[in-house]
């Protein structure tokens, strides 16, 4: 089915195939029936209609270079579009601008889906696997308890440095169900937002038809505190321009949209009250024996990869960014050798140098941040709080994930 985003005065349209065969401008493993997730509400399979609609209008318009705001207009068809009319679709309007900072219009066009009898499986829980660390020591703590009847979810996209590192993970974690759904814009020249804020909706939306399929009362998204808050590192670092990917209050905006569309799906981190190395410390001693070993050094965190610019490889974390400073302070948090190839520790001569110089704003703000620290109210006041949050605790935990990252070696100017 066709589904098309306006944004800025242009119109796109992408087709969402509805058989095996591939459209002409989205890969996509699944069709816009969700056949294998018969089992599920409809509700749950037009969460996940929307978001992926939103992920793929997120990833096909720019963001501008002044303002970074966008207007979209999003028309998505749908099973039940009445089950959204009462509020459900303007709270996830607001929850796209929560995490993109765009301004979301979305209209819903009935249509009708080819669904076979639904038998499935059941789950005692789903858990979300990107082939992050993160997730990686979700996966470890989560199989520890052998009858656990756990599956596992993934989202592919065009990134081959992740495709890599979640093969890797697969054969790690074995005979445990590990279903890897592909969903993107083929033509990488119409891909001109490669950094698309809503795909943490749109991975959560698959983990939670995923959980309803299976009757899994209870969907893992496995993160480490620290990184969910993301304190901003300078004052450009505010708002939506840090992800909130994973923030305390997007599950509290999702636990909100899920109940009121009955979608009895318990969403949940259960590491936000760590930080990286106290969930990397949290996993051993697993996490680095055999079995594992190449999964954490496979698994992907760094947030802008590009090495290959400079001579690296492109499946390695470069090591500079924020998000591999911090994946470098876990290891060293927990007081354990730290397994992964770096291309800041590979690259030598012109080709560190042009690594060093593309990510020096990176390297600034964190050098700064050691020197000076983030102020508590900068902390408190660059986002919004489930009601239930105990603000000592979150001061507490950035403390504790600043006192990490402390320990990194940086370079120098």
């Amino acid at each position: 089915m066709p589904a098309g985003v306006s944004a800025a005065g242009e119109a796109l349209a992408f087709e969402w195939p509805r058989n095996d065969a591939l459209s002409t401008n989205l890969a996509s493993s699944l069709t816009w029936d969700l056949e294998d997730f018969a089992g599920a509400p409809s509700a749950a399979r037009d969460l996940f209609r929307i978001a992926a609609s939103a992920y793929i209008a997120d990833t096909a318009v720019a963001k501008p270079g002044v303002s970074l705001h966008r207007n979209f207009e999003l028309t998505v068809h749908v099973e039940d579009p009445s089950a959204w009319s009462d509020g459900p679709i303007s709270a996830l309007a607001d929850f796209l601008h929560w995490l993109t900072g765009d301004s979301w219009s979305i209209s819903l066009k009935h249509s009708v889906a080819k669904l076979p009898l639904a038998v499935s499986e059941p789950a005692a829980r789903v858990q979300l696997l990107s082939g992050g660390l993160d997730s990686l020591c979700g996966a470890v703590i989560g199989l520890r308890a052998k009858a656990a009847d756990v599956r596992f979810v993934g989202h592919r996209d065009a990134s081959k440095a992740v495709r890599h590192a979640q093969n890797v993970i697969a054969a790690a974690i074995g005979d445990t169900p590990y279903l890897r759904h592909e969903l993107y814009i083929r033509d990488s020249k119409q891909r001109k937002n490669h950094g698309p804020r809503s795909r943490s909706l749109m991975f959560m939306a698959l983990g939670v038809m995923t959980s309803a399929t299976h009757s899994a009362p209870e969907l893992w998204v496995p993160e480490n505190g620290f990184t969910s808050i993301n304190p901003p590192l300078d004052a450009g670092r505010g708002g939506s321009l840090t992800t909130r990917s994973t923030h305390p209050y997007t599950f509290h905006l999702l636990s909100t949209l899920l109940t009121s569309l009955h979608i009895n799906v318990a969403v949940v981190n259960p590491f936000t009250a760590l930080t990286k190395g106290e969930l990397v410390a949290a996993a051993l001693p697993e996490l680095l024996v055999d079995r594992y070993r190449d999964a954490v050094t496979a698994s992907f965190s760094c947030a802008k990869g590009g090495t290959q610019l400079h001579h690296g490889n492109s499946n390695h974390n470069c090591g500079l960014c924020v998000a591999c400073v911090v994946r470098r302070a876990a290891f060293l948090g927990a007081e354990v050798d730290d397994p992964t190839p770096y291309d800041c520790e590979l690259l030598t001569g012109e080709n560190l140098a042009g690594l060093v110089k593309q990510r020096w704003r990176d390297v600034a703000s964190l050098r700064d941040v050691f020197a000076y620290g983030i102020d508590e109210d900068a902390i408190l006041t660059a986002t919004v709080w489930p009601p239930d949050t105990d603000l000592d605790d979150v001061l507490q935990l950035v403390s504790r994930g600043l006192e990490e990252l402390r320990r990194v070696p940086l370079p120098t100017p």
